[in-house]
């Protein structure tokens, strides 16, 4: 009888764990779950990193996007979907600034 008490609470814990899991709980759907396989992504390039001129595109109007105004001879280089801090004289990597952009970036 004990193991059959057992069985009955799996068979109703299952459900309920699967659905707890679920964003959206209707009742007569099931739920799909999907395992997330996300690997950190790799920055591009680091800091100290020197780049290739005429490879990567200069972001204009940094105001705009939340970010303190250019001086000091550095520049904001967009390299894939980030931001970085750039020396304009020898475009050595300064430092990755995409957390500090607005959320319009």
């Amino acid at each position: 009888m004990r193991q059959l008490w057992m069985i009955a609470a799996l068979a109703t814990a299952l459900p309920l764990a699967a659905q707890a899991q679920c964003r959206v709980a209707i009742a007569g759907t099931a739920c799909v779950t999907v395992p997330q396989t996300s690997a950190p992504k790799a920055d591009p390039v680091q800091a100290g990193d020197t780049l290739e001129r005429g490879q990567y595109q200069m972001l204009m109007n940094a105001t705009y996007y939340g970010l303190p105004p250019v001086s000091d001879g550095w520049v904001y280089m967009r390299i894939a979907d980030d931001i970085y801090r750039v020396d304009w004289r020898t475009h050595t990597v300064l430092e990755r600034v995409t957390d500090q952009a607005g959320r319009n970036w």
